[in-house]
């Protein structure tokens, strides 16, 4: 594993800043283009560009046909696993005859810019639709399947899908979940006129609306032969739904052209697939993550991915460190919930296995802290361990401490490295004015990037993210140290305001990750004096018994690294936070617990539980300090 100097990386970076087109023409000339692109950016203001213009290219052929047509069709796609320890493997070969039947039925029952609405598990049939339906010219939108009705007929009423593809079941810690019947009852709720409704049978049990559903068996029979879109740069390849901060979800689009030169650059930067390295991937399908890491990414790049149905702490606490000693894993791309989840249980389960073979260990979607990082560099024996950040609006990461392709830099505690090729990240206050260097600000992107969606899907809110700086508002809180490394303190709407006083939570959340806690989350709630004072949510590892000892550890630990300023109104334990499915604390979600006002949208929740259990805790409130 090479290292690359700050000095090295940045003449690299500025190239890609100066010199936009002739950087990315570069990258966009190593994938297949049907017909050659005319212009490599088409600038008009930072809201509105587009890239590869006028040329035409489908990433369902860049991530399969391009491989098999070489003859390299034999190498390991996907190897998937279930909490039973039940294997499959996929062969390029095998998720290209896959792709193209679901293609030609696709393409039978839907036109090209139509809506396919995927709502199943993860499962590699779900991966190959997606594909499929980008072979077709379709627009493809997955819904994690993890969500109930309203929020699937939300999605639904938004997408007008001509086809859904879902599962009659899927599989969570050892218990049979329903899906046909949420599909059911949500197109009813929606009152949109889905053509198809195509059931993967895995139970043979849920039922059938004749003429309208459809056994995926069934699409096991067609012929795989099938002429590709060729589709145009310009045209959208997905819409990817995302909660914002009010609570109704957004519909991120993704284009054709830019997504996949981005995501083939981004991943092949980050890793290298060669001398046939597996990628051990957490991120669902239902989420940016989940495409970009668990399916095209690494496509594109003739990777081996690995993934899960199901969760990673059942049967045993010790699941992902044993698919890590079992298939020799190289690479991990993951969450820091996970990583909390599994320090709950101790480090017994991780060193009962060998973890040598992992080279890069990365966490992505929301803060890791520096309780978990070192909590991993203590147990798993990887090269290099480190966090990054991006968002859906950007197509997954887009800042990190270097990656396999150029070279890896240094990894600082806290930081997620330096923006990517393309991407200048610049901090302002309030007013938009940059503020010094180590001085907390809202971040902001400056640039144009492939890396970024082209609008949301019949959404007028596009125009908000440009609307107060000009320029992209990422909604994230942080600062740029002296050598350009960024750090991430929480999105801009967590920060708290105590006295006058800007607080990021995320540096709350490390001074309280004492040894006792797995996972800590603050908010602010509102104080008549101080404007805002501090509630801090805390879940304790097992073994922690006395936590009136603990509390008061976590208040003597914020108030050592902030002194008088942070003032904690009450620690209140859980057993859980709630989370995106993407693994970001949802503390609009505590915040509006703590304050008493009504929660809102909240079907991105990984375990609604989580909520009851913080409404329980917060019933039997004790404020601790009034100082």
């Amino acid at each position: 594993m090479k290292d690359i100097s700050l000095e090295e990386y940045r003449q690299i970076w500025e190239r890609s800043i100066k010199n936009p087109e002739e950087f990315w023409n570069e990258i966009a000339k190593e994938l297949i283009w049907f017909n050659p692109y005319t212009k490599v950016l088409s600038y008009k203001s930072p809201d509105n560009y587009r890239w590869f213009v006028g040329g035409k290219i489908n990433i369902a052929y860049n991530a399969l046909d391009r491989w098999v047509k070489q003859g390299m069709g034999e190498k390991t796609a996907i190897i998937w696993l279930n909490e039973e320890g039940k294997e499959k493997k996929y062969t390029y070969l095998d998720l290209y005859e896959l792709t193209a039947k679901i293609a030609k039925f696709i393409r039978e029952h839907a036109s090209k810019g139509d809506t396919v609405l995927i709502y199943m598990p993860m499962v590699v049939e779900a991966g190959a639709t997606m594909l499929a339906s980008a072979r077709a010219g379709t627009i493809h939108t997955v819904v994690f399947s993890g969500f109930g009705v309203k929020a699937l007929a939300d999605r639904i009423r938004s997408a007008k899908p001509k086809i859904i593809f879902t599962a009659d079941v899927t599989f969570r810690r050892g218990k049979t979940i329903e899906l046909k019947s949420i599909v059911d009852e949500a197109i009813k709720e929606s009152q949109v006129n889905v053509k198809k409704v195509v059931v993967l049978n895995r139970e043979g049990k849920c039922d059938f609306k004749e003429e309208r559903d459809v056994d995926f068996n069934e699409i096991l029979k067609l012929s795989p032969f099938i002429e590709v879109e060729k589709t145009n740069s310009e045209d959208p390849l997905f819409i990817l739904y995302t909660s914002g901060t009010t609570g109704k979800p957004k519909g991120i689009v993704h284009a054709m052209g830019s997504y996949t030169v981005w995501d083939y650059a981004h991943v092949k930067w980050l890793y290298d697939f060669s001398r046939n390295r597996k990628l051990l991937t957490t991120a669902d399908l239902g989420w940016i993550n989940g495409h970009s890491y668990s399916l095209y990414g690494v496509l594109l790049n003739y990777g081996t991915a690995i993934w899960i149905e199901g969760v990673l702490d059942y049967p045993h606490p010790g699941v992902m460190w044993e698919i890590i000693e079992k298939y020799h894993v190289e690479y991990v791309w993951t969450a820091p919930t996970l990583i909390k989840v599994l320090m709950k249980y101790g480090e017994q389960y991780i060193n009962k296995y060998d973890t040598s073979s992992l080279e890069i260990f990365v966490t992505a979607g929301e803060s890791l802290g520096l309780e978990a990082l070192n909590w991993l560099r203590r147990n798993v024996k990887a090269k290099k361990i480190f966090e990054v950040w991006g968002q859906t609006e950007n197509s997954g990461y887009i800042a990190s401490p270097g990656g396999s392709y150029y070279g890896f830099l240094k990894i600082k505690d806290g930081s997620v490295g330096l923006p990517l090729p393309s991407i200048e990240i610049k901090v302002v206050d309030d007013n938009g004015n940059e503020v010094p260097i180590g001085r907390p600000g809202n971040i902001i992107i400056t640039t144009p990037s492939p890396a970024f969606m082209i609008g949301l899907w019949n959404d007028e809110r596009y125009k908000n993210y440009y609307a107060k700086f000009g320029y992209y508002e990422t909604g994230d809180f942080g600062y740029l140290d002296e050598e350009g490394y960024l750090y991430i303190l929480g999105r801009s709407d967590d920060i708290i305001k105590v006295a006058g006083h800007r607080i990021g939570v995320a540096e709350v959340e490390n001074a309280a990750s004492i040894s006792e806690v797995a996972e800590v989350a603050a908010v602010g709630v509102h104080d008549p004096i101080r404007g805002e004072v501090i509630i801090i949510f805390a879940v304790p590892k097992e073994g922690a018994k006395d936590l009136d000892y603990v509390k008061q550890k976590i208040v003597e630990s914020v108030r050592k690294n902030f002194g008088a300023i942070a003032i904690i109104k009450d620690v209140i334990f859980v057993n859980k936070l709630p989370h995106t499915r993407t693994g970001k604390i949802m503390r609009r979600v505590l915040r509006a617990l703590a304050s008493g006002n009504e929660v809102g949208d909240i079907s991105t929740l990984e375990d609604e539980t989580s909520i009851e259990e913080a409404k329980k805790a917060l019933s039997e409130i004790k404020v601790i300090d009034k100082s």
